[in-house]
């Protein structure tokens, strides 16, 4: 036992008193914050992302004018008119191409029954297309009514849409009113949370993988094996650096419920919801769980690949189950009740993650989260007892890259 502590003790000094690991356990939660609070506060106030350009207008139509002024105190963009000439409408579209002017908006005489044009630069500020789009759209509309010789009181009445409010609804009956900007603040928390458990859990099972296979490569770990046995190292690695991770959450869950609590109302921001203590909870539970069951596997493989590439190519169905959960997490936040949803986060490869993205949308039933843990505790247990037995034998062998099926035939070994 002593043993086994010495080389926890050396792990975690080795992946925890360096620049990089300081670095990053200081600017994580600051990070995070960024993700999490950042784009709803961008949201809200479109005038923070807007370029500031003005708007070129070219078309004799001072009623629109009049409207698209409008632009300015919604995103902070002035309406420059030009002229509707083919000189004025090259220089304004040149002021486009030199970022002069932000987007030109072109009517003709007949624009509103035609159609209007925008020109710009980058084609991706959908915020300002859309504002522009929305308010010559009313303004086309109110024309056709006037032409028509409807009451233009009684057309607005008719065409007056119904307005849909969404209640959340608590597990407790309690009733929370939802919207585009809780729904963006709850995916990018859920992403913040994903991309934390998924990189350092990637990040640490690597260098396990790599600790393993550079000490194996230069004879190093035969040393080793004359005082220790091969259960004792590879268990002293996987806790040395869960130490470490856990060391690195601790800190984060920390100095994001003090900025949460503290920082941001001083400051007049709303923290998110989701960045709660509990949930802070579910992310280091789930981290410590994700990291022993990938941490295992990255042992195994390591001690039975032949050099870093080969590493690198055993590594790729532990990889698959990573990545899976990451390019879905639309689909889990919108419906973190699905058959798809539910099955995954009960397997315990991806349960991790997916079951971590369903508490901070809606809490799943108590039975789901209770066999979500006991299959990712047995599986773990699983994983580790295949990865002593994979690393006893992988460990010494060298001069061949050995294969999934003869990793198989060593678990299956007395």
């Amino acid at each position: 036992m002593p043993k086994l502590f010495a080389i926890i003790r050396h792990e975690f000094k080795l992946a925890a008193a360096n620049k990089a690991f300081v670095i990053l356990t200081i600017l994580g939660p600051f990070l995070i914050l960024a993700i999490t609070v950042l784009p709803g506060l961008l949201s809200a106030n479109p005038k923070l992302s807007s370029g500031g350009a003005p708007i070129a207008l070219a078309g004799e139509d001072p009623e629109a004018s009049a409207v698209l002024g409008g632009l300015a105190d919604t995103l902070g963009r002035s309406i420059v008119e030009v002229g509707s000439d083919e000189a004025a409408l090259a220089a304004a579209k040149a002021g486009v191409s030199s970022g002069t002017y932000g987007a030109l908006v072109l009517l003709k005489e007949d624009w509103a029954e035609s159609g209007a044009t925008l020109y710009t630069k980058t084609g991706t500020d959908a915020v300002l297309y859309g504002a522009v789009e929305k308010t010559l759209d009313q303004v086309a509309r109110e024309r056709r009514i006037a032409k028509s010789g409807i009451d233009p009181a009684l057309a607005r009445e008719l065409s007056r849409g119904a307005e849909l409010a969404v209640i959340k609804v608590g597990a407790d009956a309690s009733e929370e009113e939802s919207d585009d900007a809780g729904f963006m603040t709850t995916l990018f928390t859920a992403m913040s949370f994903v991309m934390l458990i998924y990189m350092t859990t990637l990040l640490y099972g690597q260098l396990i993988g790599r600790s393993v296979v550079q000490e194996k490569t230069s004879k190093t770990v035969e040393v080793m094996l004359s005082s220790v046995s091969a259960r004792e190292l590879m268990f002293g690695k996987i806790l040395g650096l869960g130490l470490a991770g856990l060391l690195q959450y601790g800190v984060w869950a920390a100095i994001a419920m003090l900025l949460s609590s503290f920082v941001a109302p001083a400051l007049g921001l709303a923290a998110p919801p989701a960045v709660s203590a509990a949930n802070l909870g579910w992310l280091v539970l789930f981290f410590v769980l994700a990291f022993f069951l990938y941490a295992s596997g990255y042992a195994a493989i390591g001690a039975a690949a032949e050099d870093e590439h080969h590493l690198g190519q055993l590594a790729w169905p532990l990889l698959v189950f990573l990545i899976v959960p990451l390019v879905m997490i639309s689909a889990f936040v919108m419906n973190p009740n699905s058959a798809l949803s539910v099955a995954l986060s009960i397997f315990p490869m991806t349960s991790p993650i997916v079951m971590l993205i369903r508490i901070l949308v809606s809490p799943p039933p108590v039975w789901e989260l209770a066999l979500c843990l006991g299959l990712l505790v047995a599986t773990i247990y699983l994983m580790a007892s295949a990865a002593a037995k994979i690393f006893r034998v992988g460990i010494l062998m060298t001069g061949k890259r050995h294969s999934f099926k003869e990793m198989l035939r060593w678990i299956g070994a007395r």
